[in-house]
């Protein structure tokens, strides 16, 4: 087993003078020096008492620096930007973020997957553990895709790499969030990918292969993570939207105004005000009518009692009900399920 150097410093000065080749000038510096990232490496960031500990596992090394938690060390990072693309999960708690213009609070189990141009910072980290994959253009160029594809064909995220892996493509700033839906092994992958660094048993490349293309396949399920794509050239105030949208779909529906805005970290009206303007519906309107879509689906697709599906999308009150999806397809639900649609 491979032995992981440990660093300690008093504060974040003595840090950056740190004369190893695993400083840590990235965290201070607005272009991520890369001489000491592999192709692929593995980052986390947590707090142990009074201990913060960053550590760092790829190829050529695996270390860990540490400070103590009162010291400066990440507080003082600066809005920064890779060379690689950056995903960035948070394992526990939530975190604050600063993505060019843009503020985001990101929860337990989300990811931000991040373009090599896309500037950003972390703003508030101290009750979270926050693990990070770095990813060199060339590790995802170099990919046997014929053997073991990452990504399903036309789908976001295989879209973003496909338009972001040309060095023409460098100049533009993009991302997507992942909106976790349902618990998932994403933490236990990135922790299989931790230990592969570390032990780098014979043929190590082989599993490392295979737990980037599990991680991927769970990030790839719509059951699992809700995907936005996010262009900095459309406005915040469509990007907001287009969240509340996806969260709205994501939960048939059955979502409440203020639990979209506690997710959003947005007033319960600033929302339904965008809503309207960008949907042409109001909030309720919008959410009765996604209801309503996956009612007729369930309909059609299942043998799911009425009652059944009158009450996995939130109805108490039958009648109620049977009156909203009758005012939306103009007939019953039975008369639905018959082939009248």
């Amino acid at each position: 087993m491979q032995k992981i150097q440990q660093f300690y410093f008093n504060d974040i000065a003595e840090a950056r003078q740190a004369s190893s080749p695993y400083s840590v000038n990235y965290l201070t510096n607005r272009d991520a020096e890369r001489d000491y990232f592999s192709p692929l490496s593995v980052a986390t960031s947590f707090f142990v008492g009074d201990e913060y500990i960053f550590s760092n596992y790829m190829d050529n090394v695996c270390y860990s620096i540490h400070t103590p938690s009162t010291s400066s060390f990440y507080s003082e990072t600066m809005m920064h930007k890779h060379n690689f693309f950056e995903l960035i999960y948070i394992q526990r708690g939530s975190i604050g973020m600063k993505i060019e213009d843009n503020d985001f609070t990101y929860h337990t189990g989300d990811l931000c997957l991040l373009n090599r141009n896309t500037k950003h910072v972390e703003t508030d980290i101290f009750d979270a553990d926050i693990c990070y994959l770095a990813i060199d253009p060339q590790f995802i160029i170099r990919w046997p895709q014929h053997i073991l594809p990452l990504f399903r064909r036309g789908n976001t995220l295989e879209r973003f790499f496909r338009d972001n892996l040309s060095e023409k493509a460098a100049y533009k700033k993009d991302y997507i969030i992942f909106s976790i839906l349902a618990e998932n092994d994403i933490a236990a992958i990135l922790e299989e990918l931790i230990q592969t660094f570390i032990q780098k048993r014979t043929g190590y490349q082989f599993d490392v292969f295979s737990s980037l293309s599990r991680f991927f396949a769970v990030l790839q399920d719509e059951r699992l993570y809700n995907m936005t794509y996010v262009n900095l050239a459309q406005s915040q105030e469509a990007l907001v939207a287009e969240q509340a949208k996806n969260m709205i779909y994501a939960s048939h529906g059955c979502i409440r105004r203020y639990e979209l805005a506690d997710r959003l970290n947005y007033s319960g009206e600033y929302l339904s005000r965008i809503m309207k303007k960008h949907t042409g519906y109001t909030l309720k309107a919008y959410c009765h009518r996604i209801q309503m879509q996956e009612a007729a689906r369930l309909l059609s697709s299942t043998r799911l009692p009425v009652t059944q599906i009158a009450y996995s999308l939130g109805y108490e009150n039958r009648t109620q009900f049977y009156h909203n999806f009758k005012k939306e397809f103009h007939m019953t639900p039975a008369e639905y399920r018959a082939g009248g649609r």
